[in-house]
């Protein structure tokens, strides 16, 4: 099970020592909610994360923002998936998968043409890892980014990645026969069963407001990808994938044994040797302040 007493007191510990030197304003569009990072008017770089499955953009990841901020010309745009935390919609549901990578590319319009001449970086942690894969290869996206950043990602069952060895419990509790019809249906049965259900243990529910416990059939499919091999050799950007090395999901050495035979040459492969499912979030600046900076090993 995800370790998540250990997540919340890192979290508390980087909440309390880490300076607040951006200026952070929310803004909507079209319903997406998100939160911006500004150290100067005109960044270099733009980095849009989206959060990991049944939480929202200020689940720890604020402190993402701040770490990143602090690089020099480098910006953090926090959005909240349809669905989750501000942004519209019924929680845990959405009308079609496709809906959600058409919010990839609103959003992405909307940094497009407030930053210009910054460069754009989609970053996705766990869940939103695996929905971007879609949208960069299931969706025809009109919108440029020029990278990908793939933190501790969630490739779905048809990865067949390994679990981890200390796997007590599933996070998530799934109901396969939904997703079967709604399979067999092209789509139009079933598409709104709460077919998922997310096992937060209850004193995180408790104590984290905005939580999602269930997941509907579509909003499943928008996040999961359906073929993960073929997906991953055809992602059109510049890709760095972390893996957390002690995930608590699933085997990091699974995962690199993955992209080492599905990549491509665009992708690059790194371990975050003590990070956890979760508290990586807080120890993944360094390497994407590299990757930023086109250290060697990632060019």
């Amino acid at each position: 099970m995800i370790d998540f007493h250990h997540y919340t007191t890192q979290a508390k510990y980087y909440d309390e020592t880490l300076s607040d030197s951006a200026i952070i304003t929310d803004g909507s569009v079209e319903g997406l909610c998100y939160s911006l990072y500004l150290q100067h008017d005109e960044p270099d770089h733009v980095v849009i994360v989206y959060h990991g499955g049944g939480v929202n953009r200020a689940a720890g990841y604020p402190i993402l923002a701040l770490q990143l901020s602090t690089i020099p010309g480098v910006a953090v745009c926090l959005v909240d998936i349809r669905g989750h935390g501000g942004s519209a919609g019924d929680r845990g549901k959405v009308e079609s998968p496709e809906r959600i990578w058409e919010d990839v590319d609103t959003l992405l319009g909307e940094i497009n043409s407030r930053f210009p001449q910054a460069r754009k970086h989609l970053f996705g942690h766990s869940s939103g890892a695996g929905m971007l894969l879609n949208y960069l290869t299931r969706y025809p996206f009109q919108q440029h980014a020029d990278s990908l950043i793939m933190l501790a990602p969630e490739l779905g069952p048809f990865a067949r990645i390994a679990p981890a060895t200390t796997i007590t419990k599933s996070f998530a509790k799934v109901r396969k026969w939904p997703f079967i019809i709604n399979a067999m249906s092209g789509g139009f049965l079933f598409g709104q069963y709460p077919a998922i259900r997310l096992n937060f243990p209850d004193s995180v529910l408790a104590t984290t407001p905005g939580l999602v416990s269930q997941y509907s059939v579509n909003m499943a499919n928008a996040l999961t990808p359906r073929h993960p091999d073929r997906q991953l050799a055809a992602l059109p950007l510049p890709t760095l994938f972390l893996a957390a090395g002690r995930d608590e999901l699933f085997s990091a050495q699974s995962l690199a044994d993955f992209v080492s035979q599905h990549g491509n040459t665009r992708i690059r492969f790194q371990l975050l040797e003590n990070s956890t499912h979760l508290d990586c979030i807080f120890s993944a600046y360094r390497e994407v302040r590299q990757y930023l900076a086109g250290d060697s090993r990632y060019t």
